[in-house]
């Protein structure tokens, strides 16, 4: 959706007049006073992270493990649009969309504390592809392996005629192409964590699923191996508003809804890669030197400085291919709004993108037809507003 351009802010002033706000070099003067913020809040406000349950404080570390996470799109940049992500733990499904509800049991008695689930495809209705990948923390190695086996059992008596794929240098590995060899699974396990994939790609290309898994499971071990769990007794220290980022953030308490909700919380670059729409447009953020991203009812990026910050906004807002730029929030001058081409029922989506220092900030909502709510523009002034107010 998005691809990496440079951006240019011109800061234009007028005559012997002083304008309100709190500009900073390459950023356009803003008359604060002036904006509308509707109903949000233009302060800072205290962030604490609601844990009220067992799965409350195991989502802590799934937030960790998202960092961890291969992304389909570096299997195969073919699996490059985002369909899902999110943060399993005990007590709730293990594995959203990727097994049935029936295999539960065996998460269940097998220990299962905390996992990720991402998903992507290729968006081509002619040749579809689909990748989602999960890892899953168990008890101990024991109990892992003793998953990744049930779990390949159990699929095998779901799905008869599965045809076994070996895997090159994964001898344990669990992989399987189905009988109609356009979808395939892979159970493996390596130490506490079971890597789960499951694949569909046209019956053509049946014959480069080993491949694609043997890759798959090179990333994805080399990539655990950086990974320690965390006790269950230590999880409640985990940080929950690193610098108070989560504190300069738009809060979803005055919004009935904001795109990815469960998912609000702070998060690793690795991590937060995770939620971007386009992974060939953003598979990375070095660029853009981004060393921490929180999530609430908006999205704020934390980059290297201000010229890295406008190219982060260039790259978020440049619009696909059935996309369009739209008018941003009067008095806000550098803001980016772009309307999606994709919507859910009768409304369509849309999304700003304001700079404040060295802080990127998204704003995303809905609309009805071609028209984003009043809450979007007067949501991304109050974050504009925050951020000020928070130096």
């Amino acid at each position: 959706m998005t691809a990496l351009v440079s951006a240019v802010a011109v800061v234009t002033t007028a005559c012997a007049q002083t304008v309100p706000g709190h500009a900073g070099p390459g950023m356009a003067p803003v008359a604060a006073t002036e904006l509308d913020h509707g109903l949000f809040p233009t302060e800072p406000s205290t962030f604490e992270m609601e844990i009220s349950t067992s799965a409350d404080i195991y989502s802590l570390e799934s937030r960790r493990m998202l960092g961890y996470l291969v992304s389909p799109y570096r299997v195969d940049p073919e699996f490059r649009y985002l369909q899902d992500t999110e943060l399993i733990a005990a007590g709730t499904s293990p594995t959203p969309n990727l097994l049935p509800a029936e295999f539960e049991p065996i998460a269940e008695k097998n220990f299962f504390v905390s996992g990720v689930v991402t998903a992507r495809a290729n968006n081509n209705p002619r040749t579809e592809k689909r990748l989602a990948l999960a890892v899953l923390r168990f008890g101990n190695d024991d109990y892992a392996r003793t998953a990744a086996t049930e779990y390949n059992t159990a699929m095998d008596v779901l799905t008869p005629g599965r045809q076994r794929i070996d895997l090159t240098g994964y001898s344990e590995a669990h992989a399987a192409l189905g009988p109609s060899r356009d979808r395939a699974q892979l159970f493996a396990a390596t130490g506490p964590f079971v890597v789960v994939a499951a694949m569909s790609a046209p019956a053509t290309e049946a014959e480069l699923v080993g491949e694609w898994f043997t890759k798959l499971l090179d990333l994805q071990f080399d990539a655990l191996k950086g990974l320690t769990p965390t006790p269950p007794d230590d999880m409640l220290d985990l940080p929950t508003d690193p610098d108070g980022i989560m504190s300069m953030t738009l809060p979803s308490e005055f919004q009935g809804s904001a795109a990815f909700s469960d998912l609000l919380g702070t998060y690793s670059p690795s991590a937060y890669l995770h939620m971007e729409p386009d992974a060939e447009a953003i598979h990375d953020y070095e660029a853009f030197g981004v060393d921490l991203v929180a999530r609430n009812n908006a999205t704020v990026y934390r980059t290297a400085g201000l010229s890295q910050a406008f190219a982060l906004q260039t790259a978020l807002t440049r619009p696909g291919r059935y996309d369009e730029q739209i008018d941003g929030p009067p008095g806000l001058g550098d803001a980016r709004c772009v309307q999606r081409d994709y919507y859910t029922a009768l409304f369509q989506t849309f999304f700003c993108v304001v700079v404040y220092d060295r802080y990127v900030a998204l704003v995303d909502d809905t609309g009805l037809g071609n028209l984003p709510s009043p809450e979007l523009h007067q949501g991304l002034a109050a974050q504009y507003a925050i951020l000020a107010n928070s130096r």
